[in-house]
């Protein structure tokens, strides 16, 4: 780790020459604006899925995990290497005495904390929101189910890392934005479909975070024992990728 280091703080110098940070930022607080908006003017509704801040938290959790991170997880992976491909940075990046498969795992970890920090930047923007909505009594929201909100954040941290691994050999190995959104939605939505089918699922990039879906049924629990599947699965992913890059003649291109 000390050895990637100086790399990562490199990595970190081009998330404000780009689109990264702004992606980072805005993914959140466009989920939680329109669902506030939602929230606010559907009080009627609301009130049956009562308490109405554990509702909050279930819908923002939800569509995080299913849509809203996989497509910034995809659009973040893009723009990372497309940054280093418009800017030929190859020739002079692979030229220093450092192995191959550094440089990729610098862009795994740049990544990840991308997407994590956009999670974070979420889970604060759902405390303020859920906070202006008590201010509606009609929305019954009650008080905030603080154990409910760390399970979710917690479970949408796990189920980032497999998501981020694939997306990142998947944007390095066939570059292009709309491959990259049109594998990551297909990807998820086919992977919620297979939700009870078969505990497999949890092998699949989105295994982990396509079975957010059971926050709506409280009656059942979140599947933590799937977290190690999931977390294996984004270690060989990430260990396919570096063995990749380092295979490729021109990894630049």
């Amino acid at each position: 780790m000390t050895a990637l280091r100086p790399f990562f703080q490199a990595e970190r110098v081009k998330w404000r020459k780009s689109w990264l940070l702004v992606t980072a930022v805005l993914a959140p607080l466009c989920q939680t604006g329109f669902l506030a908006v939602i929230f606010w003017f559907s009080e009627n509704r609301i009130r049956m899925f009562k308490p109405g801040f554990q509702f909050w938290l279930e819908l923002n959790f939800a569509a995080w995990n299913l849509v809203v991170m996989p497509i910034v997880t995809a659009l973040i992976c893009e723009l990372s290497w497309e940054q280093e491909r418009e800017a030929r940075a190859w020739n002079l990046l692979l030229i220093q005495p450092v192995p191959r498969r550094t440089h990729y795992l610098v862009k795994v970890l740049s990544h990840f904390a991308l997407i994590t920090a956009s999670l974070v930047l979420l889970a604060l923007l759902l405390l303020l929101g859920g906070l202006v909505l008590q201010s509606r009594p009609g929305l019954l929201m009650g008080p905030l189910p603080l154990a409910t909100f760390a399970r979710f954040l917690g479970y949408s941290a796990l189920a980032l890392a497999a998501v981020a691994a694939f997306q990142t050999w998947l944007a390095m190995r066939i570059p292009g934005l709309w491959i990259g959104l049109a594998a990551a939605l297909a990807g998820s939505w086919l992977t919620q479909r297979l939700v009870d089918g078969s505990a497999l699922i949890q092998f699949l990039p989105w295994g982990l975070a396509a079975q957010a879906t059971l926050v709506f049924e409280r009656w059942r629990l979140l599947p933590w024992a799937h977290a190690l599947g999931n977390l294996a699965s984004a270690g060989v992913l990430v260990l396919l990728g570096a063995s990749d890059f380092t295979r490729r003649h021109e990894p630049r291109a």
